[in-house]
């Protein structure tokens, strides 16, 4: 009798002892809301936040900070694992579970202040060399708007290579959120203040989002979509933003 009530104990808590399964949030070398420090420690905005997710939930995690290729690899290959922002599109809305914003980042066309341009719209922008990064849904927008790279698209690898295409002069504008520039370019040691935004692009999603499989745990996936609605309802989300000056 013993034995039977210790089982059926035993069978009331696996679902419980289900939840403390590891997660792994896993993001881009993208200052400052995710990439490694001086020590190859995993910092910036959002990583504090997933930190706090973590802690409100009380779920075991990792954050681990990778080549975009490789995180968007973890995240399709393994259903304990979550891209730290993820720009939600149309398509990807289908195929993929979001739990929540994370931040918005609006895009905008950036060249040098001392390159003048007549723009009035994206298409507008097409005589000119227009660059962002490989992969990215960026390339697919700009594709969709009918750049390509026999003629004014330019891809490269890296937010690094970006930007020291433009200042060499080897690409004329850059595709990309305004959040991150200064960060980007003071650790490249380039002048930030030699770039200005040279068009808005309100087309392109702005919203970054926490986003995993569509199998990934249900009772995870509340926990943390949950204690992400908390974050933001008690003023925490916005300290860190504002820490980090992502107003």
């Amino acid at each position: 009798m013993r034995f039977a009530f210790l089982f059926v104990l035993l069978y009331m808590f696996v679902p419980f002892f289900g939840h403390t399964a590891s997660v792994r949030f896993v993001a881009e070398d993208l200052p400052p809301y995710h990439f490694l420090d001086a020590n190859e420690k995993p910092t910036g905005a959002l990583v504090e936040i997933a930190k706090q997710l973590l802690t409100e939930t009380g779920l075991d995690g990792s954050i681990e900070i990778m080549p975009m290729a490789r995180a968007l690899h973890e995240m399709r290959a393994n259903n304990n694992t979550l891209m730290l922002s993820w720009l939600k599109t149309p398509e990807r809305a289908t195929q993929y579970r979001f739990l929540g914003v994370m931040c918005h980042a609006q895009a905008y066309l950036i060249g040098l202040k001392e390159r003048t341009f007549s723009l009035h719209d994206l298409n507008s922008a097409r005589q000119h060399r227009v660059s962002t990064i490989r992969g990215y849904y960026s390339e697919r927008f700009l594709r969709a708007a009918g750049y390509s790279e026999e003629h004014e698209l330019v891809l490269v690898s890296h937010y690094q290579t970006l930007w020291q295409m433009l200042f060499k002069g080897r690409t004329d504008l850059v595709l990309t959120n305004a959040q991150t520039i200064n960060k980007e370019l003071s650790a490249l040691g380039l002048p930030a203040e030699q770039v200005e935004r040279k068009l808005a692009v309100p087309a392109f999603p702005s919203e970054l989002h926490l986003a995993t499989r569509l199998d990934f745990d249900q009772q995870q996936a509340e926990l943390l979509k949950s204690a992400l609605a908390k974050l933001k309802d008690s003023g925490k989300y916005q300290q860190i933003l504002s820490h980090w000056l992502l107003n």
